[in-house]
């Protein structure tokens, strides 16, 4: 069968079940999934809890590549070493990015069936999420599956691969048309677990969409990036109240329990799992209070080390400075950590040695939570680029120093709307925001934000590395392994899943033309230019 047939029905099937606004309560009967007995807002809950739980795989990519984080562990190589790694781990966001699409596509149709009437906020709810979806696949991979994708009721088994010109376009008069169509006179859409219908809350992120969508433009379009920024304006999130986050019950169904999380918790990749030394040192230089919250280091030995139900050492403000560890080495050989600049050394001796036991690492007692919420999109990223659209002297309220002011301030607020024990006293951080400034120049205050843009999208770390690729900051200095597959360069895109080759060849191989012939992770996407 052919694998988009597949991501409309067995995977349908899978999982519809369990996807409502309270997970386990309905016992769906799998023939009824896409006739008019059924509820297209259990779709539509489908999609949207799908789209916020990504692959942990963005881990083993994503992190290291964005040099938030740093593995001595194989299976990161391709993130943390730009190896062969990465062609093991890179289909995942391709295949499950348009599985939950789909079922955004398949909960407006069904909508627009029933009673367009009745649904017609639901449709425009869809609509939005769809768009989110897609901006995260077409920014990871570049040219995608996007105006025939989950058509396969339509009899569109292969779809054709939109140009991301296209595409980036297209999703600004979706997201614009959808907004306009919100209507609080009208019922509300019942499966929305992030705010429970509520429209005004709807546009609001349709509008914090529009500006993440309109900003990525900056370099390739400038002029619509500007027109889409400024309609945005003083239309977005206006708190960190307003932010998405997804709660997750954590519960028997995989798809309720943070996939993220839940890999440190089930594997060994904690056990040599840090926070990168570009990450910690730019935290230290900023006198960040966010560091002591974030941070620990394992308890003595490599016994406590891989033990991760053992509490680790909190840092202080007045202790031992936090150590980040280096991207690009291995436990042992020539590419030792042992070899790496200011090693700190092992903490245990002989057997128990833990040759890692001296960097810093997050707090796994906090994050290792099957629970633990995720934010899809936060009043802290969009104030920042509000920020930068400022600085760039576009018609946006508000100056580019208030805007980035306010986002750095959200984004330490956010981490206690996540986990109370990441709570920051509101003195400590009053005193660190008023103490940020914006360069002299465009290109200094561009670092100042969306540096800050890379700290505020914690564990979203395909948006920090889409914001890297988009404006080179924050300054990170790629790493050179052995037999790297990209010239020593961080990749500035995820080869296509190798399926793809059977399952939609022609109109893959037709995307990889636009591309030179071949699926190169050095290719750059459409707005990622130099």
């Amino acid at each position: 069968m052919n694998r988009y047939l597949l991501y409309a029905t067995i995977f349908g099937i899978f999982i519809l079940a369990s996807c409502t606004k309270n997970f386990n309560e309905i016992n769906t009967n799998p023939t009824l999934i896409g006739t008019k007995d059924y509820d297209p807002n259990n779709l539509f809950a489908t999609g949207e809890l799908g789209y916020a739980n990504i692959s942990e795989y963005q881990l083993l990519e994503f992190a290291c590549m964005t040099q938030t984080m740093a593995s001595t562990m194989v299976q990161y190589g391709g993130g943390d070493k730009y190896n062969n790694q990465l062609l093991g781990y890179n289909g995942q966001f391709f295949l499950d990015g348009q599985n939950y699409a789909s079922q955004l596509v398949a909960a407006q149709n069904l909508a627009e069936q029933k009673d367009a009437t009745k649904y017609s906020n639901l449709i425009q709810m869809s609509r939005i999420m769809w768009v989110l979806s897609m901006q995260r696949i077409t920014d990871i991979y570049g040219d995608i599956p996007y105006s025939e994708s989950g058509k396969v009721s339509q009899g569109i088994l292969k779809p054709k691969y939109d140009e991301q010109s296209s595409i980036y376009p297209d999703m600004l008069e979706q997201l614009n048309d959808a907004i306009g169509k919100l209507d609080a006179s009208k019922p509300l859409a019942t499966g929305d677990m992030i705010y429970k219908g509520d429209i005004a809350q709807w546009k609001k992120l349709g509008y914090s969409i529009m500006l993440r969508v309109a900003m990525r433009l900056v370099k390739v379009d400038p002029a619509t990036a500007k027109k889409y920024a400024e309609m945005a304006s003083g239309k977005t999130f206006a708190s960190s109240s307003d932010n998405a986050i997804m709660k997750m019950s954590g519960g028997s169904d995989a798809l309720t329990v943070n996939k993220t999380m839940n890999d440190l918790l089930t594997t060994s990749d904690f056990q040599e799992l840090r926070w990168s030394n570009t990450f910690i040192n730019y935290l230290l230089k900023n006198n960040d209070p966010r560091l002591y919250v974030l941070a620990e280091k394992a308890d003595t030995g490599l016994t406590y080390n891989n033990d991760i139900a053992h509490a680790g050492i909190l840092y202080t403000p007045k202790g031992a400075a936090p150590v980040g560890m280096p991207n690009g080495y291995d436990l042992s050989g020539t590419t030792g950590i042992q070899s790496a600049p200011n090693y700190p050394g092992a903490t245990g001796t002989n057997s128990n040695a833990s040759p890692l036991g001296n960097y810093a690492r997050p707090r796994f007692g906090v994050f290792a939570k099957r629970n633990f919420p995720i934010c899809l999109i936060s009043y802290a990223q969009t104030e920042l680029l509000l920020a930068e659209a400022s600085a760039r002297g576009w018609s946006i309220s508000g100056s580019a120093l208030q805007h980035y002011q306010n986002g750095v301030q959200s984004a330490v607020q956010t981490l206690a709307q996540l986990d109370e024990s990441l709570a920051i006293p509101a003195d400590s951080t009053t005193k660190f925001v008023n103490n940020l400034k914006l360069g002299s120049t465009l290109d200094s205050s561009l670092n100042a934000i969306n540096s800050q843009y890379w700290v505020a999208s914690l564990f979203d770390f395909a948006e920090s590395w889409s914001n890297w690729r988009r404006t080179g900051f924050p300054v990170l200095t790629p790493v050179n392994y052995v037999n790297n597959i990209t010239n020593g360069t961080i990749p500035r895109r995820l080869p296509y899943p190798g399926t793809e080759n059977q399952a939609n060849a022609l109109n893959y191989q037709a995307a990889l033309q636009r591309m030179g012939g071949a699926d190169l992770p050095t290719n750059r996407v459409w707005w990622d230019v130099k």
